[in-house]
């Protein structure tokens, strides 16, 4: 005890520069942090978004048993849908750019979750073509007894086709518009989650050390709470064991309305907090910096309330049936009726040619219903990881209340502040009138 009293003195009674004050400062103070510390910035770190992790996909609950699903089977195309959350470096930009693509993409089509989708309207299209082919042939050797021709079919397929194409690509952009916007909300949630954390660390004060620590994981807790309350099969209890306290796990497991209530202690957080003082003085520049803290900071929260009831809406409201059904229907006559027009120009060459356009019509048309939900492919879970990441790292780097959770290298914010501007440690700067 005596060594570290005499450790945390020295630095105050010898003279030196500001570097080497910031450094000895430093350096006792990570010395003198309890285990958990350490503990928590080893968890920090291994949660940052790292290049192996990136380049992995993003895939929730892995490490739980999953029943097995028929293959091709509904809840089989269901199961995947959580291995169709890639995460982009730099490294996977390269490769999506690269000339090699279009090799890599054919030679890869039959891994393709697409496809793989495809298997049963395939399987029917092409059972149909292959009997229709069979039947031609029994009749053209005097088997059976020949069917009408249809080459006059031709042209009401041509134009129908027009039409068919134009109704699948509205559908497929109207799903990606779903798509972009949920991501987008998403992307807006990790702005305004390191802007309100920035603000609650630079304005709560440091008196209320408890009460920063409970504003930073609660802003943490959200976005996995909004995860779970979108996403069937998620356990919220598993999602925030680490990042919130064990009654406050309880209390939010509880709740029937996660994101709401993670919200909530937030509100409540914030009210308590003693912000500055909304008054101002002509005479003072510096008291219009912090006299809207309370109002900027809830209209963070009224942010995470937009995306809250955004992401809802996206979830519970459908692209109109009637587009879908539509587009199936118009769809699923067409193609029966394809291998009747091609047989007497292409012959059993019918086959693969009815493959091709119903594989890429199909195909087209799985995506659009595919993205039309896009919790399930989004990377969620890693987007959640980035917030944690990034608002730790505030939590490490910002006030005095935090010294000595930095890293090696890395400098408190408010510490570098005092080493630039020794008046600031005095109190709030002078201001000549």
């Amino acid at each position: 005890m005596a060594i570290l009293l005499g450790a945390r003195v020295q630095p105050v009674a010898v003279a030196a520069t500001p570097a080497a004050k910031r450094q000895a400062r430093g350096s006792t103070l990570r010395h003198c942090q309890p285990a958990g510390l350490a503990a928590l910035r080893q968890r920090c770190a291994t949660s940052r978004c790292s290049r192996a992790a990136l380049r992995t996909l993003a895939v929730a609950s892995t490490d739980k048993t999953e029943p097995e699903h028929p293959y091709f089977s509904d809840d089989w195309k269901e199961y995947n849908r959580r291995f169709q959350r890639p995460v982009f470096d730099f490294e996977r930009w390269k490769t999506h750019r690269s000339s090699s693509r279009y090799l890599r993409h054919v030679l890869g089509i039959f891994d393709s979750k697409i496809v793989q989708g495809l298997a049963k309207p395939l399987a029917y299209v092409m059972t149909l073509a292959t009997g229709v082919a069979l039947y031609h042939t029994l009749a053209e050797a005097g088997y059976l007894t020949d069917v009408p021709d249809l080459k006059a079919t031709n042209a009401p397929f041509g134009l129908t086709s027009f039409a068919l194409s134009l109704l699948l690509v509205f559908r497929t952009n109207t799903s990606y518009q779903r798509w972009d916007e949920a991501r987008k909300m998403w992307g807006s949630m990790v702005n305004r989650s390191r802007d309100f954390t920035r603000q609650a660390l630079g304005y709560v004060p440091e008196s209320q050390p408890e009460l920063r620590s409970m504003l930073v994981r609660w802003s943490i807790a959200y976005p996995r709470a909004l995860m779970c309350h979108l996403r069937p099969g998620e356990n919220i209890e598993e999602e925030v064991k680490d990042i919130l306290k064990p009654e406050e796990v309880k209390a939010l497991a509880a709740s029937t309305h996660r994101p709401n209530y993670c919200m909530q202690v937030l509100t409540a957080c914030l009210k308590q907090a003693q912000l500055p003082a909304a008054v101002t003085s002509n005479r003072d520049s510096y008291g219009a910096v912090p006299a809207g803290a309370a109002y900027r900071m809830d209209e963070n929260l009224t942010v995470y309330s937009d995306v809250t009831g955004g992401c809802e809406r996206i979830l519970r409201t459908p692209v109109p049936l009637s587009y879908t059904r539509h587009t199936s229907r118009f769809m699923m006559i067409w193609l029966t009726l394809l291998p009747f027009t091609l047989w007497d120009n292409c012959g059993w060459a019918m086959l693969p040619i009815t493959f091709i356009v119903s594989f890429l019509l199909l195909g087209i048309e799985e995506i659009g219903v595919s993205i039309e939900e896009p919790f399930t492919i989004l990377p969620l879970e890693t987007i959640a990881r980035t917030i944690e990441a990034n608002l730790r790292e505030l939590e490490a780097t910002h006030g005095p209340a935090t010294l000595g959770k930095a890293g090696p290298g890395q400098v408190n914010a408010t510490e570098l502040l005092y080493d630039m501007i020794p008046s600031a440690a005095n109190g709030r700067i002078s201001i000549n009138a």
